[in-house]
């Protein structure tokens, strides 16, 4: 025995499928909506943080550029004073064109004054100020290089070192004292003579 069907019965289950199918195609193009919305932001930010990393490096660079652009080296900083010199060549032989063999060195420049310590009876050592070196330069030719430091006002030592006894302390050295916009020629003493 077979079930006919009414008119109005498949008319029924048809339209509940539609709505059902209306409903589903409502929801998936709302998904769609919010996944495209999302995309955009993300996209947004992404472009908003990219032009802000342009114009940050760019300021960056800028300043760098400017700085490089403003600074001066053969003369002093503002307030500043040139101290340059020799280091003497550790040759003991009296100057001349080139007495003998070069002996490259390090000249350091210490901020403060010498003091000068009781070691005995009748005998003193000298005591180098403490800190680390405000300013230093390597010199591969005693003869023909120079030292130059620009340094701001005030007492320093120049302590110069040899190569070759890099870890026995200052071989030569001399105080200065530093004014605003002079140049003090400050020559090393020969220790060797």
């Amino acid at each position: 025995m077979g079930v006919i069907a009414s008119p109005q019965a498949e008319r029924a289950q048809p339209d509940a499928q539609v709505l059902i199918a209306q409903a589903l195609i409502a929801e998936a193009r709302t998904h769609a909506r919010r996944r495209r919305l999302k995309v955009a932001a993300a996209l947004v930010a992404a472009a908003l943080l990219a032009a802000a990393g342009v114009l940050i490096s760019r300021a960056v660079t800028g300043s760098h550029a400017a700085a490089r652009a403003d600074q001066r080296p053969a003369g002093p900083a503002a307030g500043n004073g040139i101290v340059t010199g020799h280091l003497a060549a550790c040759s003991g032989i009296a100057p001349t064109a080139r007495p003998g063999p070069v002996t490259p060195g390090t000249v350091v420049v210490l901020q403060g004054k010498i003091t000068w310590k009781p070691d005995g009876p009748g005998a003193w050592h000298v005591v180098f100020p403490n800190g680390p070196a405000v300013a230093r330069e390597h010199i591969s030719d005693n003869y023909d290089q120079t030292f130059r430091f620009a340094l701001p006002p005030g007492h320093y030592v120049l302590a110069g070192r040899y190569d070759p006894s890099a870890g026995s302390g200052y071989a030569t050295f001399r105080e200065i004292t530093v004014t605003a916009g002079a140049t003090i020629q400050a020559e090393l003493p020969d220790v060797c003579r």
